[in-house]
């Protein structure tokens, strides 16, 4: 049965072309001459007359998991794609990226980002080696007043920066933001490295403090919303990680300044090539997804979600809600709506600055000393160093562990640090191990406030705000941030002459207590949550 079907076919087709091909006599006459096979088909199978169609080409299918085909592009399918085509949808939806995937395609962005993070730690971290010798070539080795200012004015520059970066961004972007900021981070180096006089340098400083001021604000935001929730804790600690490199980097570069003291000149000028990079490199990356979502941006908003995540996301966005929104108002700032994400935003960086980090890393030199340790470039690289390994290992645990158990535990180990480093002092004159033991209760304290203290109150400021208000409500948290840092590198010294050291660490240990209460009683953990989740959580608990 099967080879007469066969044959019935065959035959209808030599019908077809022999009534063409005998047309032509030469053809027929040479035909006539050749023996021929004569096929029948059986009476029972009727011949379906057949017409000669050109062939299409057709394009190439593959079967999914459930045997599906997709003639459009050669996907795979799954039963919904297949139903939509099935329904005549034009095109199968797109996946969301997954795992390491998901990972390498966000981290480039971050990294990009995270140059402003590096000249931050950079520009904090390079005037503590190469002071003396600046000082020198501008004539105010003697003037400690001015000296001073060189110090600080990165710091007031900073808080300058900071006030205004985030609504700048919400006007601008959170990418142009960030490209913008590049400018006076490369012109305030340039103007450090060059400078003649210790005005070009004070202007230097403060260009630059602008810049990292805006970077201190820009650099978590950006990182919080191109992040998906499940890798936002351990991206955004790469921020505070590359601000400790930067730190590292400083403190390396004074090496020659023992045998080279003019290549101070240096290392200024070396600190506008990660600001140009950055101005550079975030041209390319994508904007901010909520951003574009919240000035109507919808179709821009879906191609820079597939960029970074693979898929546009199927909820619309965190920021759906927040479309058209109008310049924030102080008063709304401070809207009991949004009173508990500024109470736990500002008062984390008031805590941390209270806490005494910058008191404990500039009293360090002293107690490497006491220990035995007579350089303190040594010193000064292993405090940064040992903060560097603990924000790693932060980065680690917090999409792992949370929030708020990291944040308890750091601020329990530098309380606990505080005391014996307290301890240590007051009885150095007596006790033989003060040195030593000193020594190892300041790599404790850098070490737990890398692990929670250090990178959080940053992370969290990105994560608690309502999109509406969070470049304003981030410019609030990083303004206290940089304010107080100023009032302790002023207050600090004259506080330890007028009731001692020890005195002074027990302070901050007993500020290490109270911050631990305030963590329980009032920052809420978002780990593995969506941004649009911990704003209405916030909203609620209110």
């Amino acid at each position: 049965r099967h080879a007469t079907g066969f044959t019935g076919t065959m035959l209808s087709v030599s019908g077809v072309h022999s009534t063409n091909l005998t047309s032509n006599p030469s053809v027929a006459a040479r035909r006539s001459s050749r023996p021929r096979l004569v096929l029948r088909p059986r009476p029972n199978i009727p011949l379906a007359p057949t017409t000669h169609r050109p062939q299409q080409q057709r394009p190439r299918a593959m079967r999914s998991s459930s045997g599906e085909l997709n003639p459009r592009r050669g996907r795979r399918l799954t039963a919904s794609a297949t139903a939509d085509l099935e329904a005549g949808e034009p095109e199968p939806k797109l996946q969301p990226l997954e795992g390491r995937e998901l990972l390498m395609r966000v981290l480039p962005c971050v990294l990009v980002a995270s140059l402003g993070a590096f000249s931050f730690g950079y520009h904090l971290g390079i005037v503590n080696p190469a002071l003396d010798n600046l000082a020198s070539d501008l004539g105010i080795a003697l003037n400690t007043q001015l000296k001073g200012l060189v110090v600080s004015t990165v710091l007031v520059g900073a808080t300058v920066g900071s006030s205004y970066s985030g609504r700048i961004a919400d006007s601008v972007g959170r990418r142009a933001a960030l490209v913008g900021t590049a400018a006076p981070l490369v012109l305030g180096s340039i103007l450090c490295g060059t400078a003649a006089n210790v005005w070009f340098m004070l202007v230097g400083r403060l260009l630059a403090g602008w810049g990292i001021g805006a970077a201190s604000n820009l650099v978590p935001m950006y990182i919080a919303e191109v992040s998906p929730k499940q890798l936002r804790g351990t991206l955004g600690s790469l921020n505070q990680l590359m601000i400790c490199i930067g730190i590292l980097v400083a403190v390396i570069a004074g090496m020659p300044l023992a045998s080279d003291p003019n290549h101070w000149h240096n290392m200024f000028l070396f600190a506008a090539v990660p600001g140009l990079l950055q101005g550079l490199f975030m041209t390319v990356v994508p904007e901010s997804p909520g951003w574009l979502r919240r000035n109507g941006k919808v179709a821009e908003a879906a191609a820079a979600e597939t960029a970074l995540w693979g898929a546009p996301d199927a909820s619309g966005g965190d920021d759906k809600d927040d479309k058209d929104e109008k310049k924030v108002s102080t008063a709304e700032l401070f809207a009991p709506a949004n009173r508990r994400a500024v109470t736990i935003g500002t008062g984390l960086f008031f805590l941390q600055q209270m806490s005494g980090v910058n008191a404990i890393v500039y009293f360090s030199s002293a107690m490497f000393v006491a220990a035995g340790v007579e350089s303190a470039v040594a010193a000064s690289v292993a405090v940064c160093a040992t903060n560097v390994v603990a924000t790693i290992l932060s980065g680690q645990a917090l999409d792992r562990l949370g929030r708020k158990p990291l944040l308890t535990g750091s601020f329990i180990g530098m309380g606990i640090s505080c005391l014996v480093m307290s301890y240590a002092i007051a009885n150095q004159a007596t006790w033989a191990l003060a040195g030593p033991v000193a020594v190892i209760a300041v790599m404790s304290y850098i070490a737990s406030f890398g692990m929670g203290c250090g990178p959080i109150p940053g992370l969290l400021s990105s994560e608690i705000f309502n999109p509406r208000i969070r470049g304003a409500g981030m410019s609030l948290c990083f303004t206290t941030h940089w304010v107080f840092n100023f009032v302790i590198g002023q207050a600090f010294l004259p506080v330890v002459e007028a009731v001692g050291g020890p005195a002074v660490f027990i302070g901050f240990a007993g500020v290490c207590a109270l911050s631990v209460f305030f963590v329980k009683a009032q920052v809420v953990e978002t780990k593995g949550k969506s941004l649009d989740v911990i704003t209405k959580e916030l909203a609620a608990a209110k």
